[in-house]
């Protein structure tokens, strides 16, 4: 790039939810990619409750948002435009799941699946720097968050 060119910015949160050896995913129907469940921070919305709120959106189940355990950054292409997303990683757990079930999408381009940890390059997560990390083990990354907008 070389600095005119115009880039779409998007501040996200993301879910690291985890069950036994398996990470919750979600992807566009009918894309490779995949990503960790979440969505856009609103402006003046504190990113955990913006977390909570899309996941609620999308699955219809609640979220328990727990610590923030990373940032991710990312960048593609899409239909000829520059996007950027800056997301906050936190651990997050659905309420009611602690077995890798069937989560149903509330909105009909996304689907959710349950990937192994060791299978997360052939579901295309992305970013891929997010698979080593997932595979090493985030659980003991530790992060915060200040926010006045968590009030």
């Amino acid at each position: 790039m070389t600095g005119r060119e115009k880039v779409t910015l998007h501040y996200s949160s993301r879910a690291l939810i985890q069950v036994q050896d398996k990470i919750l995913l979600v992807r566009r129907v009918g894309d490779r990619m995949s990503f960790l469940p979440g969505g856009h921070v609103e402006l003046g919305e504190a990113a955990a409750k913006a977390l909570a709120r899309e996941i609620e959106e999308e699955t219809g189940m609640k979220a328990r948002v727990g610590s923030l355990i990373g940032m991710a950054e990312n960048d593609w292409l899409e239909s000829g435009q520059q996007q950027a997303e800056i997301a906050l990683v936190f651990q997050a757990e659905l309420a009611g799941v602690c077995e890798a079930m069937q989560i149903d999408s509330k909105e009909a381009h996304l689907e959710f699946f349950w990937a192994e940890i060791r299978a997360l390059d052939e579901h295309q997560l992305y970013p891929v720097a997010l698979r080593d990390l997932i595979r090493e083990g985030m659980s003991h990354y530790q992060g915060f968050v200040a926010s006045d907008l968590d009030k």
